[in-house]
């Protein structure tokens, strides 16, 4: 089936489904534009305006104002923040008549059926270059969507070529790219992603949307149903600035799924369908808990049937407040939050306007509520004003943990009718039913109200897996320590915060005991040697790590011990201080002062930031030294490896090497490294969840599942490339290279390689290695001759440091293989496919594949700029074509080559000979393509068609339909004359006519 055929079936598909889900379908001709530069359809818009605000007396200037803010909107950062505001909140003018300031509404967000939804198919839009989109969907008048759709069927294209279509459209038309705010590839992967212009495409989300019960290339529908459509938009995405750069958020689909069961439990008690007022939100750690309580908070806060709404956001660590407080921060969200700092500020909002209650998000601590204080508590208990109150909104985050139960009980008892949402990113511990009991209904069957697995997170590659490995034994605790700490304490116990003096006294002393031992110099020592090495072999450029101890004193000795094995700039401490308590030990004293010092700053929290902001942003710190603080709610991506030297076990455990989850670049797995000996026994240290193992099944890996899944692809490999993997000749090379030159059996070869690579990054101190090391160096001397000859402006570069072990064994290879010699070309010209062809060091093939890929490229990139590339584009297409399908042996294309070659440099001393500028040299190229005649005749028509269009050719001519149509005529009109003398026929006349007319319109 043709590439074009199919290609027009996935958007047929497309065009079909949307009209399904109630789109109505436009043809981009019978669309009412002003123009092809004017992305918004005007009179739809106009017309939406004065229907959604019949509350408002318009003039015909106030219309006017409005669509003159929309279109005046810059298309930098601040415009995308200005026009996203416009959409969700309205457009602010002063009206004529009424002379009163108002937000007029672009959408009708309440009844979604009041808005008009259609779509159109092959958009032109005019902006810094001519586009034409696959697929743009308008909500009244205003373009939201854009889809582009690749071929499926084939691995010459995909996905990836859709998402860059769109990132390069966002560059040349930004016009068009301020109003739409969300990008969908459709290929044999269905991915969205918000349209981010200043971003490049390295810094993109893209998410898969998945719906149960739906296959993907279906369940994206979902996301575009008219209604959901409308709630993303009103609901669901924000700007977000974090560390100075701005982003946009879009929900992935598990937010967007449990922040509307939230928001419906609310509505349907409001509205006495229900008595249901709470519900448990397990989702994985890294897939976006937080967010999910924000999009769910936002939402209720303008819920009108709520009114005056308090909503309350919860957390029992000053690390979690602060990260929700930065998260919070973050986000462009139209409204203020508040923090709550004691129990009479919690009185206050309450208590507000006479028990109204105060409107707004609150913040708060449990530790900040102090116990002597419970009489307020109790005070606000028996005040019916507060019982009946049915809009506060209590959303508590790892509830899991048990410091929740005095205090949310207490609030369960003065907010009788509020609603109480708890959030855990482990899963719940079978022992611990009083959580389930708190948020779900376990006597109806719910236990979760919305539940994501960590498999799922895995599939959408929101984490990547965790992979254990176990070092020094000598220096791991006793097994019947460890086996009296999986008996016997709770995972809360061992923390080093907690006040010892509550616990029992046995297990106070055991834990002592344990303590003292995790504090051993010579113990750590030993690690903090291993962890040098170690670190300094598989991490150092890459990525950054952990080190978790046993103790806020142990953390001062490892960073002591450790500056003796790694320069002092490569770690800090994190940890809390306690100066005005006399129990703080003098190792702990000491470093607290030499940290001032050193920073020049009193205040040790300050310093902190400051440490935490720096192992974020800079190249040092690389390696973070902790004991209690950053194992939760610390999200950094650059984390690829925790070295554990702390009893951990159930749901802290968790938490902690989740630090390790989040996908990086050429990230292919965390690892955490156990000194202290917890992964000896995983299944007891996960124990508590064993009444649905499936639970945590997966959660943590040991080393052999990436060593096996290496020695898959290695096997994969062989079956593409048979029997010339591993032999050094270049017999062999030419023989795979003719395998891989099918663009789908390079692209299949391209990616087993690059997951072969990273695998192997992550492998590279495994001994059993060693074994296909040979092999391994085969393939990487095959891809990097693969990108050399036919991936000439693939460039990896930026992420070479990710893999430098493998580039050690290209510079090894240097000798055997000659490819690899070739230097990488700052430029692609014709000057570097010279060199090609008088590399001697290189075979015949070698040549020719290498000189065909590089006119390719020319082609693809500027082919529509360069009228000498232009010219040869159908004959270079299909001459790789016959080639990459065996249509031609490598001799024939040799000979096709060198003419081409011959061409190229014939037409570019032709350029100069004749001294006509690029717009006539290209027209006298189109013209020799298709009329036998003398070459100086052929000038003159081409300085005659520029000449007579000449006039016309203001800047942005091209965006002017009326002067369009003039230069379509003038060239017509030549060319009428044209076939008078020269006879060619009709159908000839109208394929130049339009071929001259396409490059006029897009390099005049």
């Amino acid at each position: 089936m043709p590439k074009q055929l199919e290609k027009k079936l996935v958007e047929d598909y497309v065009i079909e489904k949307l009209q399904e889900i109630g789109w109505r379908y436009v043809e981009a001709k019978d669309l009412e534009r002003a123009s092809l530069d004017e992305p918004l359809l005007l009179d739809d818009l106009k017309q939406k305006i004065l229907e959604i605000n019949q509350n408002v007396e318009f003039t015909e200037d106030d219309i006017n104002e409005i669509i003159r803010m929309l279109q005046n909107a810059s298309t930098n950062q601040n415009g995308h923040r200005d026009i996203l505001n416009y959409f969700k909140y309205g457009v602010p003018i002063k009206t004529e008549k009424e002379k009163i300031s108002r937000k007029i509404l672009l959408f009708d967000f309440q009844n979604p059926q009041n808005n008009e939804f259609i779509f159109t198919n092959q958009f032109d839009f005019f902006g810094r270059e001519n586009i034409r989109l696959d697929l743009i969907l308008f909500v009244n008048g205003i373009p939201l969507v854009n889809i582009e759709s690749k071929n499926p069927y084939t691995r010459k294209t995909d996905y990836r070529d859709a998402f860059l279509q769109i990132k390069r459209y966002e560059k040349v038309s930004p016009e068009l790219y301020k109003y739409i705010q969300i990008g969908i590839g459709f290929a044999e992967k269905v991915k969205y992603f918000p349209i981010i212009p200043w971003l490049e495409e390295d810094k993109i989300d893209q998410f898969v949307w998945r719906w149960e019960g739906k296959e993907d290339d279906e369940a994206i529908f979902v996301m575009l149903e008219p209604k959901n459509l409308l709630d993303i938009l009103k609901n669901f995405i924000f700007i977000r600035e974090v560390r100075g750069e701005i982003k946009k958020v879009v929900p992935r689909y598990m937010q967007f799924r449990a922040a509307n069961k939230i928001y419906q439990r609310v509505i349907d008690n409001l509205n006495g369908e229900t008595n249901k007022n709470k519900g448990l939100i397990w989702h994985w750690q890294g897939s976006g808990k937080t967010l999910t309580m924000i999009f769910s908070a936002y939402k209720l806060y303008y819920e009108k049937r709520l009114e005056n709404p308090t909503i309350f956001f919860i957390v029992d660590r000053r690390d979690l407040e602060e990260q929700l407080n930065s998260e919070l921060s973050s986000l462009d969200l139209g409204f203020e939050f508040e923090r709550i700092e004691s129990i009479k500020n919690l009185k206050e909002v309450i208590t507000w306007d006479n028990y109204k209650g105060k409107r707004g998000v609150f913040l708060t601590l449990i530790h900040k509520f102090d116990t002597e204080e419970e009489f307020i508590l109790n005070e606000l208990e028996n005040v019916e004003g507060i019982n009946i109150r049915k809009n506060v909104i209590c959303f508590l985050d790892e509830v899991h943990r048990t410091q929740y139960g005095e205090l949310a009980g207490k609030m369960h008892a003065i907010l009788k009718n509020g609603f109480f949402f708890g959030f855990t990113g482990t899963p719940i511990m079978s022992k611990d039913r009083n959580t389930y009991e708190k948020f779900g209904y376990i006597s109806e069957g719910e236990m979760y109200l919305d539940k994501y697995f960590i498999d799922d997170a895995q599939k959408d590659g929101f984490v990547v897996p965790i992979v254990y490995e176990m070092r020094k034994e000598e220096v791991r605790l006793k097994d019947q320590d460890l086996e009296w700490y999986f008996e016997k304490v709770d995972a809360e116990d061992i923390a080093d915060e907690v006040e010892t003096k509550m616990l029992r006294e046995e297990i106070r002393r055991r834990i002592n005991e344990i303590t003292v031992f995790l504090e051993n110099e010579k113990n750590i020592e030993i690690i903090c040697e291993d962890i040098a090495q170690h670190f300094k072999e598989n991490f150092d450029g890459k990525f950054k790590g952990l080190i978790v101890t046993g103790s806020r004193k142990a953390c001062v000795i490892f960073k002591e011990i450790l500056d003796k094995y790694l320069p002092s700039e490569y770690s800090e401490v994190v940890m809390t201080f306690n100066p005005s308590d006399p129990r703080e030990p003098q190792e702990i004293q000491t470093y607290r002062e030499k940290l001032i010092k050193r920073f020049n700053i009193q205040d040790t929290d300050e310093i902190i930031k400051i440490i935490i902001e720096k192992f974020r942003k800079e190249e040092n710190p690389k390696l973070l030294i902790v004991t209690d603080m950053l194992i939760t709610g610390f999200d950094e991506p650059q984390l690829g490896v925790l070295y554990l030297y702390k009893l951990l076990k159930d749901h802290r455990l968790l938490q902690a090497i989740a630090r390790v989850n989040r996908p990086y670049i050429e990230k292919e797995c965390g690892l955490v490294v156990d000194y202290v000996g917890i992964f000896k026994d995983l299944k007891r240290a996960l124990e508590v969840y064993s009444e649905d193992e499936k639970l945590v099944e997966g959660v943590v890996i040991d080393k052999d599942a990436p060593f096996e899944k290496f020695v898959e692809i290695l096997k994969e490999l062989r079956n593409l490339l048979g029997d010339f993997i591993g032999k050094f000749e270049k017999e062999s090379f030419d023989g795979a290279l003719e395998i891989i030159k099918n663009p789908e059996t390079g692209k299949e070869f391209e990616e087993l390689y690059k997951k072969l690579r990273r695998l192997f990054e992550f492998l590279k101190s495994d001994e059993r290695v060693i074994k296909y090391l040979s092999d391994y160096k085969w393939v990487t001397a095959l891809y990097e001759g693969y990108k050399k000859l036919m991936k000439p402006d693939l460039d990896e570069s930026k992420i070479e440091k990710f893999f430098n072990n493998t580039i050690a064994i290209i510079r090894e290879l240097i000798e055997v293989d000659p490819l690899l010699k070739i230097r990488k070309p700052l430029l692609i010209d014709l000057q570097y496919i010279k060199s090609l062809k008088e590399n001697l060091d290189l075979s015949e093939k070698e040549r020719t594949i290498g000189i065909i890929n590089a006119i390719d490229l020319l082609v693809r990139t500027i082919g529509d700029k360069n009228p000498i590339y232009k010219s040869i584009a159908d004959r270079v297409r299909e001459l790789v074509e016959k080639w990459q399908e065996d249509e031609i042996n490598l001799e024939e294309l040799g000979i096709e080559v060198d003419k081409i070659v011959s061409y190229i440099e014939e037409k570019e001393e032709e350029h100069k000979r004749t001294g006509l500028n690029e717009i006539e040299f290209g027209i006298k190229l189109i013209l020799e393509n298709k009329i036998k005649a003398p070459s100086d005749e052929l000038e003159n028509w081409a300085k005659q068609i520029y000449k007579n269009i000449k006039s016309q050719l203001f800047e942005k001519w091209n965006k002017n339909p009326a002067v369009v149509k003039e230069v379509e005529k003038i060239i017509r009109e030549t060319l009428i004359e044209m076939r008078g003398k020269y006879k060619f026929s009709y159908e000839e006349f109208n394929n130049l006519h339009k071929e001259i007319f396409d490059y006029i319109c897009k390099n005049a």
